[in-house]
């Protein structure tokens, strides 16, 4: 996997579970089991590309999604994975 590849996998997967957790907070569960299949088939392209540290990274932030809609506490979350997100973007983009 290059590290583009590598960056792009990843910036797709956080704007999955972003999705997952948008469409949590709006009762959608329908969307949120659509989103939430497409972040582990994105998180399956990681793991193909044999890049495990990206895929464990991967496995922890679905892991924070479920803790944070059992705790209530998806609007933090969100910006947290914002936060994680943006150098992706900004790197994708001027790459």
């Amino acid at each position: 996997m290059s590290d583009r590849s590598a960056i792009f996998y990843f910036a797709n997967l956080c704007a999955d579970v972003l999705r997952c957790a948008l469409a949590s907070e709006s009762g959608d569960a329908r969307e949120y089991q659509a989103s939430l299949n497409r972040a582990y088939d994105t998180l399956r392209r990681i793991e193909n590309e044999n890049r495990p540290e990206a895929h464990e990274e991967g496995l922890l932030l679905l892991r924070g999604l479920e803790y944070a809609r059992a705790s209530h506490t998806l609007p933090a979350f969100r910006e947290y994975l914002n936060a994680l997100t943006e150098p992706f973007a900004i790197r994708l983009a001027f790459s």
